[in-house]
């Protein structure tokens, strides 16, 4: 699996703390998650990320029966005081992806790998070289969705696991492509393609919602958003993440 959250489309907004306190004041009192993960984007780069770690685990008071990571790309490893004592001290996971088979950026990553073993940091590899699945076409305002003819394949075959839901805004979303394609909306306003209006019009669980709605939100399954992605699963190669939005920029003008 891979992002499908537009990060070539460079958004650099840090989600404040205090938010993210109110976020989990909400929901901590009504769901125990089986995993609860930290990611972005690259979520070393929050100028809070320790904080926010350690806040994380007190917050949701996660035992040892649930698991606790950090999903990163692991480059900013030896750049973040204080993160490999964090992780430790939160019994939290690094889990590192593996984004290309790029020379440069395969020096770079090995180089944080060493720092990162070297940490007594827990972590593991999810290698996904040649291994995305790709969940809309295009890049920034000429996207379109896959539009699934059959959305319960498109679930079945879903490309964040059918369990990666994203808390934002103090709302929770089925997955991350639907928490953040209002930001796609917000950037190119009418440029967006109208083929999007349908999964726009997406209505989250609210803070509001009773015991019954969050237990119906959680076991739902397929449903009709579910068409913005592939009924078969479609893997991509991706290129350098070193790239910058630029690079993708250029690209499809020469298109």
């Amino acid at each position: 699996m891979g992002c499908g959250h537009y990060t070539n489309d460079g958004y650099r907004e840090d989600i404040e703390v205090e938010n993210l306190r109110e976020w989990y004041s909400t929901w901590s009192k009504k769901i125990r998650p089986r995993e609860l993960c930290i990611l972005g984007g690259e979520p070393l780069l929050h100028k809070s990320i320790v904080d926010i770690i350690y806040m994380t685990k007190t917050m949701w008071d996660i035992q040892d029966d649930q698991e606790f990571e950090v999903v990163s790309n692991g480059l900013l490893f030896d750049r973040v005081p204080d993160i490999a004592k964090a992780l430790i001290d939160n019994n939290c996971v690094l889990t590192i992806t593996k984004h290309s088979d790029d020379d440069n950026y395969v020096r770079l990553f090995d180089k944080s790998i060493d720092s990162i073993k070297k940490s007594g940091v827990s972590y593991r590899i999810h290698d996904s070289v040649g291994n995305w699945l790709q969940t809309y076409h295009g890049y920034g305002c000429s996207i379109e969705p896959m539009y699934s003819d059959d959305y319960n394949l498109s679930w079945d075959n879903c490309p964040t696991g059918q369990e990666n839901f994203q808390l934002l805004d103090n709302m929770i979303y089925k997955c991350a492509p639907l928490a953040y394609l209002p930001l796609q909306k917000r950037k190119y306003g009418d440029k967006l393609s109208t083929l999007w209006n349908p999964y726009l019009n997406y209505i989250p669980l609210t803070s509001g919602a009773s015991d019954f709605d969050v237990l119906e939100f959680f076991t739902r399954g397929a449903e009709s958003v579910c068409s913005m992605c592939p009924k078969y699963k479609k893997y991509i190669t991706k290129e350098s993440p070193l790239h910058s939005p630029k690079y993708y920029e250029r690209s499809r003008s020469s298109m």
